[in-house]
């Protein structure tokens, strides 16, 4: 009962504190109370060795620094390896189909990338009918009448492109 009571209120003293400290650091609200959850289970499993830390807001701080820059490198990364797979774009929208909010965030995120190629003529047709309308690459062929390969070398053009605007960035 009294270890509840102390975790309440340390909750209540530096929650806000903690929050803005990973706000400050991720950028986004949302990673931010996911980095401040992330440090309260640190927390809860230092149990017992809590009383012997002398500037507990301090080190709460420093926790969550550190673990917002974690969660940054962590998202980097996967970022990164979305972009190492030849068909990330395929499977972005096979694993979206499921729910909606998932749905939802595939949308955003190819209205995103086609705002990144939209000023290249040859490569945004190939960009709509393949990843918006999920046709495949000789039915592309026939609607924009080339040829099957230049298709292809569009589609991994397109995948370059978007890879260096997204390091770029």
């Amino acid at each position: 009962m009294g270890d509840s009571n102390i975790f309440e209120r340390m909750v209540g003293k530096f929650q806000s504190m903690m929050h803005y400290t990973a706000f400050k650091v991720v950028k986004d609200k949302q990673i931010a109370e996911d980095v401040v959850q992330e440090v309260w289970i640190k927390v809860i499993n230092q149990g017992k060795n809590l009383p012997q830390i002398e500037k507990l807001g301090a080190w709460l701080k420093t926790i969550t620094v550190r673990t917002a820059i974690d969660q940054l490198r962590k998202e980097k990364r996967s970022h990164m390896n979305l972009f190492q797979e030849a068909n990330w774009m395929e499977e972005l929208n096979v694993c979206a189909g499921n729910f909606v909010e998932d749905s939802l965030n595939c949308s955003f995120m190819l209205e995103e990338l086609e705002q990144c190629i939209s000023s290249y003529q040859t490569l945004l047709p190939v960009f709509q009918l393949k990843f918006k309308l999920e046709l495949d690459d000789q039915q592309i062929a026939d609607i924009l009448n080339i040829s099957y390969a230049a298709v292809k070398t569009r589609v991994f053009r397109t995948r370059q492109l978007l890879k260096k605007s997204y390091l770029a960035a």
